[in-house]
């Protein structure tokens, strides 16, 4: 084997094992207990830029998995009722009276 081939084929990019049956397709989420910046932006109505930038000045509870954000639905519900202005029950009714 050339030396230029054993380059070219160690600088290949390695591409990830394919799934299996029953695996999901798309990106990876967290969306139970425990909640990604995805899961959470849809439950609170946000966007994913809103909720990093709450996490970023520290104003929703937020825990960190590795580098990974991630939040625990019961103590992001706690701080949705929390809030001042109208509970969550109103405001999903509201919204649903505005589709």
């Amino acid at each position: 084997m050339s030396p230029e081939h054993a380059t070219a084929a160690s600088e290949r990019k390695r591409l990830p094992p394919r799934k299996k049956g029953g695996q999901g397709r798309g990106p990876r989420r967290l969306d139970g207990l425990v909640m990604d910046v995805e899961s959470a932006s849809h439950l609170l109505g946000a966007t994913p830029k809103h909720v990093r930038g709450l996490v970023a000045r520290r104003l929703c509870p937020f825990r960190r998995l590795g580098g990974r954000i991630v939040f625990v639905r019961t103590e992001l519900e706690a701080w949705v009722r929390g809030l001042d202005g109208c509970s969550p029950a109103e405001a999903q009714a509201n919204a649903e009276a505005r589709r």
